[in-house]
């Protein structure tokens, strides 16, 4: 038999336990709604359509790279570091005389070398060494560009490289190219929804790429063997011709 005592002292504890119960519950569902908020709000964004154009940028290269170089062969090492030497210093002061900057003058090789023949009898002997000598000029003034390959190959360079048109900047055939394809991009979206009825809002999403870069003034990557001692007044005509620089953008409009 149960008196009155014990009967009051379970009933505190068991309403603790009810409460604890209750409050555990009411989390849990609170919990619950907002995963579920997230998730719906979250797979669901608002409708939008996106809509891509192409635009282009022209410029006229400004700087024009020319490789020129001096190969030497020799009986012995000494020998060719100083012919090679005496040879491209002429060279370096033809390149001075038609006033290229020092900073656009760059040496980009310098290799001394065995050199190798072949007989009957030894197979591959020693037959002396070869050195090579290379640097990178960059002409600002196109009209010095034929005079500088007469000039540095009659003073002796016998190595020329590719010539390759470049610009210092192309920012500004960056711009227009974007400002373009974003201007078409924008004509294309209004068009779309004229014909379709949606009715456009803000942009909310902006992607571009440069789709190609097309270097039309660039001359061939190899490399031509001259003979000393041409005539300057041989001097070839060189035209630079243009680039084009291709972006494409995609935008993104919010659905009214």
């Amino acid at each position: 038999m149960i008196d009155r005592e014990s009967k009051l002292d379970i009933s505190p504890r068991l309403m603790v336990l009810v409460v604890a119960f209750l409050v555990g519950l009411l989390g849990f569902w609170v919990f619950r709604m907002v995963e579920i908020y997230k998730t719906v709000t979250g797979t669901n964004p608002p409708p939008s359509i996106s809509v891509e154009a192409e635009g282009k940028g022209y410029i006229i290269p400004d700087v024009a790279e020319v490789t020129l170089g001096v190969t030497t062969d020799a009986k012995t090492s000494e020998s060719a570091i100083k012919d090679n030497t005496k040879k491209m210093n002429a060279v370096m002061a033809e390149i001075t005389k038609l006033g290229v900057d020092k900073k656009d003058i760059q040496t980009t090789s310098f290799y001394l070398n065995p050199k190798y023949n072949w007989t009957q009898d030894q197979g591959s002997i020693q037959d002396g060494y070869t050195l090579t000598q290379q640097v990178l000029v960059k002409v600002r003034d196109f009209a010095k560009i034929g005079d500088l390959l007469a000039t540095t190959t009659k003073a002796g360079a016998n190595m020329v490289g590719g010539i390759n048109f470049t610009v210092d900047d192309l920012e500004k055939a960056k711009t227009d190219a974007r400002t373009q394809a974003i201007a078409k991009a924008k004509e294309k979206a209004k068009e779309i929804a004229k014909q379709s009825g949606l009715d456009l809002g803000e942009v909310i999403n902006y992607y571009e790429y440069q789709s190609n870069y097309y270097d039309y003034g660039k001359g061939g990557g190899g490399y031509a063997m001259a003979e000393g001692g041409g005539s300057p007044s041989a001097a070839p005509i060189i035209e630079p011709g243009q680039q084009e620089v291709d972006f494409t953008v995609t935008l993104t409009f919010k659905l009214n």
